[in-house]
């Protein structure tokens, strides 16, 4: 994407500031109404007719298609097929609400990205995961919506470390999240999607152990430097000078992460949780973004949405156990 936070996007957030740094912050835990009002949410999109421009200069419907129209600024956002189903944002935290149940989350961070293509609502579990002393882990559940056919209407479990503030949201084996493409059925699926509630306490149970298994196995440096190459995809037929600049820069920074203090807290330095961590601070703070001058956007957009949630899975899944 070439651009994420513009002009006419909004966030919001309860407590600390969150590791993005972006948002207007409420002092209190948010309700639906706050939450969609301080992200400035509170807008629609509307299917209208798309037309295409004939040889003879004359404007023709398109058959079978719709546009999609963000309805207070009149942006369009793509041209989709009929059968698209959209969800308004209210829509979404409704649903949310729904999922989640009254007392069981707080809705904390909320907004949208690229003039509201993409929007998500961020709540937290009232309970954390502390395997290492002193390095608690907060429960999050995401939603992630768009509004122009790029996403379907997701909700995953997105684990935040908070010392370093760094996303640990990976999939594990058997505790998946809620998938729904955009069609008539979407906002029926509300009691399959609280399902996830429960999926959760298996979800966060199972990470706390594969936590507790990479805080106890020990890497060399060899073993670690040979871990990021291949987190990165390093071609194992060229020698490191002629790997993808962008490589080998990933590649750097990220051993240099290693040392790094959040990396030797409780003694984890030397471990595969500490060669882990090293990745997901480097997506989440360091990673490179093109263009403009919007950084803490464009790595938000990519950590949870783009490349760098592929990295992270990656990097999990080199360090998954194979049985």
């Amino acid at each position: 994407m070439a651009h994420e936070i513009e002009q006419n996007d909004g966030m919001m957030y309860t407590g600390e500031t969150p590791w993005h740094k972006l948002g207007v912050k409420l002092d209190n835990p948010a309700t639906a109404a706050e939450a969609i009002a301080a992200a400035g949410l509170d807008w629609e999109v509307a299917q209208q007719d798309a037309y295409t421009l004939t040889r003879t200069g004359q404007f023709q419907v398109i058959e079978g298609k719709s546009a999609i129209v963000r309805q207070d600024t009149q942006q369009a956002f793509g041209v989709l097929s009929k059968g698209y189903q959209p969800v308004q944002n209210t829509e979404a935290f409704q649903f949310f609400d729904e999922m989640i149940g009254l007392g069981e989350a707080i809705y904390h961070t909320a907004g949208s990205l690229n003039n509201g293509r993409r929007i998500w609502i961020l709540a937290k579990l009232p309970e954390d995961i502390e395997v290492v002393p002193g390095d608690p882990i907060n429960q999050y559940i995401l939603l992630m919506n768009s509004h122009d056919g790029s996403l379907a209407m997701r909700v995953i479990n997105t684990p935040i470390r908070v010392v370093c503030a760094n996303t640990l949201s990976m999939a594990l084996r058997a505790t998946g999240g809620f998938y729904a493409k955009h069609t008539r059925n979407i906002l029926t699926r509300a009691s399959e999607a609280r399902n996830l509630l429960t999926l959760a306490n298996a979800y966060y149970d199972t990470l706390g152990k594969q936590i507790d298994r990479l805080v106890h196995t020990r890497m060399t440096e060899l073993e670690t430097a040979n871990y990021v190459k291949s987190v990165y995809q390093f071609k194992e037929d060229k020698k490191h000078e002629q790997q993808d600049y962008r490589m080998i820069r990933s590649y750097e920074a990220t051993m240099e992460l290693l040392n790094h203090p959040t990396n030797t807290l409780g003694g984890i330095q030397g471990t595969q949780y500490a060669a882990f961590n090293a990745v997901t601070y480097y997506i989440d703070h360091l990673r490179p973004v093109r263009g403009g001058n919007d950084e803490d956007g464009k790595r938000l957009d990519g950590s949870w949405f783009g490349h760098g949630a592929t990295i992270r899975q990656r990097a999990y899944d080199l360090l998954a156990p194979t049985k």
